[in-house]
């Protein structure tokens, strides 16, 4: 499943050596996530792994062992789980981790949407009790069908949870469990992303001259217009809560 990023505001920082799991809840009966977050304990180190290149299955689908990805940009890891530690809800052998310096601080969880969204908020709800907030949303899945996806968010101060479809494609979903500094990191993110797409409004790119300034007007004047319109409103605000 391919990730993407929101565009998340920080939320604060916090001592990267700072653990949750004391303050956890107990995982309860239902609790399908226990065997992965007791292994990666969201706000400690994160466990040194082997490469996945070396504890992939024969047809390269899946993982043998937990293992790390070792293409990374220095906060985000694709760290390998094999079936067994993997919760039934899951979509494919890969978790989504954002580190800061060796300190685990959030991870992003692919699950399949719609298909299994009462076995994950059941296990969500066993292991962090009752949702601050939940809603029933109306998406459409690719052949147009209707159809009711939940949208749920807990709070284990200082960690956040949350639960929802993705709304271009309800059948895959996403489990949000992160610190503040994991949202700081992908505002970080997200910010260097807008830079590299708009290199105009980097700074420097201005006053280089009266012949770039002339080039430069007639695209402000047709980037102008689009700007004037508003934008769709999007089903899902993931994040925001």
């Amino acid at each position: 499943m391919k990730f993407s990023v929101a565009a998340l505001a920080a939320a604060g920082l916090i001592a990267a050596g700072t653990s949750v799991g004391a303050n956890a809840q107990a995982p309860g009966q239902g609790d399908a996530l226990s065997a992965m977050l007791s292994t990666f304990e969201i706000g400690s180190p994160l466990p040194d792994l082997p490469d996945c290149a070396d504890h992939r299955t024969p047809n390269g689908r899946d993982v043998t062992a937990l293992c790390v990805e070792l293409r990374g940009d220095g906060t985000q890891r694709q760290i390998g789980l094999p079936r067994d530690k993997r919760p039934v809800f899951m979509d494919g052998p890969h978790l989504l981790a954002f580190v800061d310096g060796n300190a685990l601080v959030g991870v992003i969880i692919p699950t399949d949407g719609i298909r299994s969204q009462d076995a994950a908020f059941q296990s969500l709800s066993a292991r962090y009790g009752k949702p601050f907030r939940q809603e029933q949303e109306d998406l459409r899945d690719k052949s147009g069908k209707a159809v009711k996806a939940t949208h749920a968010g807990w709070i284990k101060k200082p960690l956040t949870i949350e639960l929802y479809a993705i709304p271009d494609d309800p059948s895959e979903g996403t489990i949000e469990l992160l610190l503040p500094r994991a949202r700081a990191l992908m505002a970080m993110q997200d910010a260097e992303v807008a830079k590299s797409l708009n290199p105009a409004s980097a700074p420097g790119a201005k006053g280089k001259g009266d012949a770039a300034k002339a080039d430069a007007k007639p695209a402000e004047k047709a980037s102008d217009k689009p700007a004037d319109k508003k934008a769709p409103a999007k089903p899902v605000d993931p994040g925001k809560w």
